[in-house]
């Protein structure tokens, strides 16, 4: 049975940089992945590009104070830092979001892999935990190939969202059985489904807009961006940062409504890409109306959106009053009947409760020398480089202090 100082399971985005920085304080560590490659939920995220932190304001749900003791440790700047002292250039673009300078995920994963070479990190792949167990002087660690032994364990598994780049809930029961309490994981950052009548005819159409998500009369959220109508509802990043709230509010029994603002086609307000303050949907319905009018004025009815929204919308809107047809195009309602599943997701909410762990450090307060680190615990971000940005930071924080309390332990 082979002996470890730092033992990690799992080998994305946390766990690679929680391999590293436990390595860099001179531990001997190892990478348990279940899968047949490590970090490929790298290469998957911001469309190939990887969007790896946000240097903007944190925006984070679920146990925020927990988010926010991370990051007041380990902000984005000091993030960024290791990545180019491992080699790694990026660029600066729109709204804080960081990407690497060649434009290629792939670049964030040479480099992780390269640094665990040269830190001599062993890295066993295909290899899923099936048994965590505490003993007097660390732990053991079960897998299919047989047992492991370490100072100290950190778990860096992930979530369950993205289909196979997902856990299947079972590593949550690795620290559940040593006393962890779970937070019930649910899909985030994904899309809404709506009924099918309210999106009838509008598949496949894209436009910018502003969503606001309503618990009756009463603004919850909402974002703008790109609107993409499908056959099952409503996508795009927009509507993707909407669904933690519509979640929650469905799995207390309420009907959200959605509203879409096409505002930003004509004009009345500006066309940006993110969460904006939730205010009445139906605040541009009057200066819709009276653009309307105006137009009416000088071309014939049957031609009245025409050139002004696509012909799927135009179609829709067939036949409506002014007056119809200006509170549609200002406050399209859409009832929210669910969201897509895990397999669609891109973030879990939920997860290992936070306030089991130590802020400071990321170890547990219920058991000494075990860490958590990323996506199992119960912190969840925006879209735009903040749920990467926590699981880098996580790994940092809990890679170095479990090195120092395996080396403390010698």
């Amino acid at each position: 049975m082979k002996s470890y100082d730092v033992l990690i399971i799992g080998g994305g985005a946390a766990g690679l940089t929680a391999a590293l920085s436990a390595s860099m304080q001179g531990a001997k560590t190892v990478v348990l992945e279940a899968a047949p490659r490590i970090g490929r939920k790298i290469l998957a995220t911001g469309n190939g590009r990887c969007n790896l932190v946000n240097v903007g304001a944190p925006r984070f749900y679920g146990n925020e104070k927990l988010a926010q003791g991370v990051l007041k440790r380990c902000d984005s700047g000091q993030v960024l830092s290791f990545f180019e002292q491992l080699g790694l250039c990026t660029v600066e673009e729109e709204a804080g979001r960081v990407y690497p300078a060649c434009g290629q995920a792939a670049a964030v994963l040479d480099v992780l892999r390269n640094a665990l070479d040269r830190e001599q990190v062993e890295v066993i792949c295909d290899s899923p935990v099936k048994r965590l167990e505490k003993e007097k002087n660390g732990f053991r660690i079960y897998t299919r190939q047989g047992a492991w032994a370490a100072r100290c364990v950190i778990a860096a598994c992930g979530g369950m969202a993205g289909g196979k780049l997902g856990h299947d809930g079972n590593a949550y029961e690795l620290l559940m059985k040593l006393g962890h309490r779970l937070i019930a994981p649910a899909p985030a950052l994904t899309q809404l489904m709506g009924e099918k009548n309210a999106v009838k005819g509008l598949s496949g159409l894209r436009l910018p807009g502003r969503l606001t998500l309503c618990d009756g009369k009463q603004p919850v959220s909402a974002a703008q961006g790109e609107v993409l109508f499908t056959d099952y509802g409503v996508s795009g990043v927009c509507a993707m940062q909407l669904s933690r709230n519509a979640g929650e509010m469905l799995e207390k029994g309420k009907k959200p409504l959605l509203y879409i603002d096409f505002s930003p086609m004509v004009g009345f307000i500006p066309r940006i890409y993110d969460r904006v303050a939730a205010r009445d949907p139906f605040e541009n319905t009057g200066k819709m109306e009276a653009f309307l009018s105006l137009r009416q004025h000088t071309l014939p009815k049957e031609q009245l959106l025409c050139g002004l929204v696509p012909r799927l919308l135009a179609q829709r809107l067939q036949g409506l009053s002014v007056k119809e047809t200006a509170r549609m195009l200002s406050a399209f309602p859409v009832p929210i009947t669910g969201v897509r599943g895990f397999e669609y997701a891109q973030v879990t909410r939920g997860g290992l409760d936070g306030n089991d762990f130590d802020p400071a450090s990321l170890q547990s307060r219920k058991v000494p020398g075990l860490y958590a680190a990323g996506e199992m615990l119960d912190v969840d971000g925006d879209c735009g480089g903040y749920n990467l940005l926590f699981a880098f930071a996580s790994g940092l924080i809990a890679g170095e202090h479990a090195a120092l309390q395996a080396m403390k332990c010698k």
